[in-house]
């Protein structure tokens, strides 16, 4: 039995099928795709019943020759099948190109995801910044515009009653003015403008107003209307006379009887809605009793803030020359008081005064000191 050299086999023309022959084919090569190389192969190996041996073994090596063809073209599936130098490209370069590749798609998609994963955050980030920027700003017009309307509201919103108040004493002072023409100028300037004051102050108040007028013996009549009338235009607006107490006559009686006395004339006028009070001739209290204006006179813890009190003292002298200047005059009463209220027989204790009792009485009383000068047209007792 002769047998053929298989090298002579494989010179044999290849058998194609009508499918292979109809393959993609460029520039006289044929192509074959990944999932054709397994059916041609299958055709390959199952070929018709009726070939001998030789068919087979023949066939075997056609198989291998083109299952290498296959891996060949399965290699170079995305590169061009013929190169400008003819040569092909190892299967080993390929398959480590397409590592290659691979590895840095991969690297791609991570990039591409850290990107993703972090640009919500830092846009949420920024947003919050962005929303507590605009609340922080948010608040100051807010602010603002709460600011001036309790201001408009508070200026425009000044209670009716103190304004009208303050209009009766400027009215009632106007017609003092008119009528009591031998008086100073800083009388009623001084005056009006510190009871004008006090009524126009906010309420609760922190005060009294203490005015303390003076005069020598020539304006006698002229200080006990003059501060009468102030003290009744200052509640004026009430319709209600002022608190009056009289020193004169006194002097001669028990200190601590003259003390609960006026103590109740002052509490029970102030709490029935009396505003205003007049003491004429302070010097003739006794001394001891003077110190219940601690109570009334204090300048933050007086009993009674919204009040007014007006304070008469009649100088030894003769007259109070008009030259003297409003310091002059209040260390003229301050030295006159001094005299009055101190004696050195008297021993020092709680219910007596002293020089330091009277300093302190003075500072309290001493707010504002104005002379008043004669009027001729008064009439002993008949006021203008």
């Amino acid at each position: 039995m002769k047998i053929e050299d298989p090298v002579i086999s494989l010179s044999r023309p290849p058998l194609r099928s009508p499918r292979s022959d109809s393959a993609y084919r460029t520039n006289g090569n044929t192509k074959m795709s990944e999932l054709e190389a397994p059916s041609v192969l299958q055709k390959v190996n199952f070929s018709e019943e009726g070939e001998t041996e030789d068919d087979d073994q023949d066939s075997s090596y056609k198989s291998i020759w083109r299952l290498s063809q296959s891996q060949d073209f399965t290699a170079h599936e995305k590169q061009p099948s013929v190169q400008s130098s003819g040569y092909q490209k190892n299967p080993q370069e390929c398959i480590e190109q397409n590592v290659r590749m691979r590895t840095r798609m991969q690297n791609d998609s991570i990039q591409k995801s850290e990107l993703g994963n972090q640009s919500p955050s830092t846009s949420t980030e920024q947003l919050q910044n962005e929303s507590f920027v605009k609340r922080k700003w948010g608040w100051w017009p807010l602010c603002l515009i709460t600011i001036l309307a309790l201001g408009t509201f508070w200026f425009l919103h000044t209670p009716e009653v103190d304004t009208a108040a303050v209009q009766e004493f400027q009215n009632q002072m106007q017609q003092l003015m008119t009528k009591y023409q031998g008086q100073d100028e800083k009388l009623w300037k001084r005056s009006q403008m510190f009871l004008e004051k006090h009524l126009n102050s906010s309420h609760p108040r922190n005060s009294p107003a203490i005015l303390l007028l003076t005069a020598a013996r020539d304006a006698e009549e002229a200080l006990k209307c003059l501060s009468e009338q102030i003290a009744d235009a200052y509640s004026s607006f009430r319709s209600v006379r002022a608190i009056r107490i009289d020193g004169t006559g006194k002097a001669a009686q028990d200190s601590d009887a003259v003390k609960l006395e006026v103590d109740q004339q002052l509490s029970n006028g102030f709490r029935n809605g009396q505003n205003a009070a007049v003491v004429h001739r302070f010097e003739l209290l006794p001394a001891s009793s003077a110190l219940i204006f601690y109570k009334y006179c204090d300048h933050e813890n007086a009993a009674f803030k919204d009040v007014a009190l007006v304070l008469t003292v009649l100088l030894e002298e003769e007259t109070l020359g008009t030259s003297l200047g409003l310091k002059e005059v209040e260390e003229k009463v301050r030295d006159f008081l001094r005299v009055k209220f101190t004696d050195s027989n008297t021993p020092s204790s709680y219910n007596h005064m002293d020089l330091d009792k009277l300093n302190g009485l003075w500072s309290r009383i001493s707010h504002l000191v104005l002379p008043v000068q004669p009027e001729d047209a008064l009439k002993r007792g008949i006021c203008l």
